[in-house]
């Protein structure tokens, strides 16, 4: 009796690690097309808008320099 709770849990156990292997590739794949996605709708942005995307990027750049510039004080 023990050897079948045994072997039921291994069985348990070796479903549970295959259910996580397959969400964990799902959530990369999902990452990966985010990136993509991302890369591409920047690269678009860049084209159509540069200096818009270039002001962004410099006012991104000078906030987070000023909020660790800040916290120095």
């Amino acid at each position: 009796m023990s050897k079948d709770r045994a072997s039921r849990a291994a069985e348990l156990a070796e479903e549970a690690r295959e259910r996580a292997e397959e969400a964990y590739q799902a959530a990369t794949e999902a990452v990966e097309d985010g990136i993509d996605e991302a890369h591409r709708y920047l690269k678009r942005q860049w084209r159509e808008r540069p200096l818009a995307v270039a002001a962004t990027t410099l006012g991104v750049g000078v906030l987070i320099g000023v909020l660790i510039g800040g916290s120095r004080r």
